[in-house]
């Protein structure tokens, strides 16, 4: 937790536990070779008694010789216009001015009071919650700058220390609030839990140890899935998600997978719930074209032929599902595409001189030709190669943006690719000194323009 040469900033509240973790590092420092500052947050909820524990930790500070800075927010404000709880706002405000406070004082890391009880009435708020491994393994010891150097104790524990040492501390009144869940569990479901297992904060604490390293593996591997499967933002389309490769991990993957690309695409893994998180899975392993479902952060995920697009508001468009005949010779209107379509037989074996125009050896198309859009496992071979790719790393190597590919038509013979109108034919239908007769294929994209009203 703490290395020497560490500046440490203690989370001072004046309560039992950081008046403890704040003189017990300052009994250490010389041990750890560190150096301890500490810092009092001051909520604005509590009236006189929060200036009270402000000065009470000011004075505390002062008699250990320690380094105080002290910071004040207006958490119900904030609580207000972020839409979260009380208790959820203290602790986010509470955390920024911790960080600012750490960057003042140059600390390298945070140290906060938490103890073994606080770890077991985490996991249990977690479980009624209905949390996973992630929430169920509790509170990181160690997370980022933040340590909790009394994580392996409890509260019992931290007031014998606070009485051997003759150290005053503050009582908050609010801890006895009971319209507070936390202190519910604290005071009710806590000592009700007591009476079956004696041990019961031991047990939940080592369930949070166990979940930890549980979390750790899985997150790791999902973590390497999503760079697999490619899962970041992308500038023209969000978030992508490709559905056969997704539907082939396993399922405690799959939540995670999709944990992640929701958080990217939003931008932070904040109040993204399980529901959400388990309506993206199903979406993506039994959710119709087209269908799309609302996330959080005004988010919106759409399925496509291949893939889970995640973007902002409404921006993201089923492709058109259906696909029309082109016969030879003759035209196709594809209205939903933009696009008008003119095949013809011809002697002439002249390179098409526009890139929406295409010229087949006769011989090797099979009459009518098909027009679709893009599918999972779409494989061709481009005009010069001799191996088929897919057509999404060929997209991906032409720089199509991703939210075009959808909406390029392609020509097919049969079940094989002969045209991705606008890129490229395959190698297979090509144009040889032996052709004898050609299909020649106009595809005209149109525009629409706004009028001049």
């Amino acid at each position: 937790m703490i290395a020497p040469g560490d500046t440490v900033i203690v989370a001072l509240s004046a309560g039992a536990d950081s008046t403890a973790l704040l003189h017990a590092l300052v009994q250490l420092k010389g041990k750890l070779r560190c150096r301890v500052c500490a810092c009092h947050i001051h909520h604005g909820l509590r009236g006189a008694d929060a200036n009270a524990d402000a000065e009470h930790a000011a004075r505390l500070a002062e008699s250990l010789g320690v380094m105080f800075s002290s910071s004040r927010a207006d958490v119900r404000s904030y609580a207000k216009a972020s839409k979260l709880s009380l208790e959820a706002a203290a602790r986010e405000v509470r955390y920024q001015l911790l960080q600012q406070a750490a960057r003042a004082h140059s600390a390298t890391c945070i140290a906060t009071g938490h103890t073994a009880d606080d770890q077991a009435e985490t996991v249990l708020l977690n479980l009624l919650r209905g949390a996973g491994p992630t929430g169920l393994a509790g509170m990181r010891p160690v997370r980022d700058n933040i340590v909790r150097p009394l994580i392996g104790v409890t509260h019992a524990d931290v007031e014998e220390y606070c009485r051997a040492n003759n150290l005053a501390y503050r009582t908050d009144e609010s801890n006895q609030d009971l319209r507070f869940t936390r202190n519910r569990i604290r005071h009710e479901v806590m000592p009700a839990l007591r009476r079956i297992q004696p041990r019961i904060t031991d047990v939940l604490c080592r369930l949070a140890a166990i979940m930890r390293d549980e979390d750790g593996f899985i997150s790791a591997h999902a973590d390497a899935e999503a760079e697999r499967l490619e899962i970041a933002v992308d500038a023209m389309d969000g978030v992508p998600i490709p559905i056969p490769e997704f539907s082939k991990l396993h399922p405690a993957v799959q939540r995670r997978v999709a944990r992640i690309a929701i958080a990217r695409a939003k931008g932070d893994g904040r109040d993204i719930e399980l529901n959400r998180v388990e309506a993206l899975v199903h979406l993506l392993t039994h959710g119709r074209t087209g269908a799309r479902i609302e996330l959080p952060g005004d988010l919106y995920a759409i399925r496509t032929y291949g893939e889970i697009l995640i973007s902002q508001g409404e921006r993201v468009e089923a492709p058109p599902p259906q696909e029309w005949d082109l016969a030879v010779p003759g035209e196709l209107e594809v209205s939903t595409l933009r696009f008008h379509f003119s095949a013809s037989l011809s002697t002439s074996k002249r390179k098409p001189a526009l890139p929406n125009s295409a010229a087949l050896d006769a011989a090797r198309v099979t009459i009518p030709l098909r027009v679709r859009t893009w599918r999972p496992g779409d494989r061709f071979i481009p005009l010069g190669m001799t191996q088929s790719v897919k057509l999404q790393d060929f997209f991906v190597n032409a720089k199509v943006p991703r939210a075009l590919r959808h909406r390029v038509p392609l020509v097919l013979s049969g079940n094989r690719i002969v045209w991705v109108v606008g890129h490229r034919i395959s190698d297979e239908f090509k144009v040889t000194p032996n052709t004898r007769r050609t299909v020649r294929i106009q595809a005209t994209e149109h525009f629409t323009f706004p009028s001049e009203d």
